[in-house]
């Protein structure tokens, strides 16, 4: 098992990350990418990744940040990127649930347009984060610039019209969470995983966050992560032991892990 999108380094972990950690390793997990969404949360992100060989980084500025600086946020992206823990820029992307100023959004495209760009230049891929954007997702990352890029979008739930069309991006990735665990069995967003062929496919806890059925409610942690490959196991009609050796497979090539 690889959790390809934890949040370790929020506060729900501060009195027994190393636990949570040590669950997960015990259990079978193999890696684990903590992923960054500020400043600060990049900094503890990257303190928690040298305590342990097998956790990883993806550093980054999420759409729902303050109105960074352009020109500060490639300057810290260059630097850290150095780091070899650091393994992807992200998240980065668009979210449009909570935002309708139209000059906000106009800011969040900036930013995500202006991190595309860092990513390229380093060399690295993008995690991706869309929540009721995916029109304006789908435009920027169709830029001739953009489009071989590996990016991977997380906690993906888009419908099925909008996932034929991201699946024409050569190394664009998918990840699904919790949430594929707890729709019911005629909902699209189980379609779309049946959809999107096994090689394009991780897994993610997104944790603390979008705990799976039968942990739904509580706190999520990197464990949990054996719930998802169960259900897209389910929906695809394969054995758990094929959906963990691809879906690993998968997170090992697009982040080149060494594990």
């Amino acid at each position: 098992m690889i959790d390809t999108h934890a949040h370790l380094d929020f506060g729900q972990f501060d009195e027994d990350r190393k636990s949570v950690t040590k669950r997960f390793f015990d259990d079978g997990g193999k890696a684990i990418l903590n992923v960054g969404v500020d400043k600060k949360r990049n900094k503890k992100t990257l303190e928690i990744a040298e305590e342990d060989d097998r956790i990883f980084v993806s550093l980054g500025f999420h759409p729902e940040g303050d109105n960074f600086d352009l020109e500060e946020v490639e300057k810290y992206l260059k630097e850290k990127s150095e780091n070899p823990k650091v393994k992807a820029i992200g998240e980065i992307g668009l979210d449009y649930f909570h935002s309708k100023d139209p000059k906000d959004r106009d800011f969040q495209k900036e930013l995500f347009v202006k991190q595309l760009e860092i990513a390229k230049k380093i060399g690295l891929p993008v995690v991706i984060h869309c929540r009721d954007a995916y029109g304006d997702l789908l435009e920027i990352i169709s830029d001739e610039k953009f489009r071989e890029m590996k990016m991977v979008i997380h906690c993906f739930s888009a419908g099925l019209k909008r996932t034929k069309q991201f699946l024409k991006f050569p190394n664009l990735k998918f990840s699904f969470t919790g949430n594929i665990t707890f729709v019911k069995d005629e909902d699209e967003l189980l379609k779309v995983v049946d959809l999107i062929p096994l090689e394009r496919m991780m897994v993610e806890t997104d944790c603390p966050f979008l705990a799976p059925v039968p942990h739904r409610g509580k706190r999520n942690e990197p464990a949990f992560v054996r719930f998802i490959i169960e259900k897209i196991a389910e929906v695809k009609g394969l054995s758990y032991e094929e959906v963990e050796r691809q879906t690993d497979k998968n997170a090992i090539r697009f982040f080149n892990l060494k594990i």
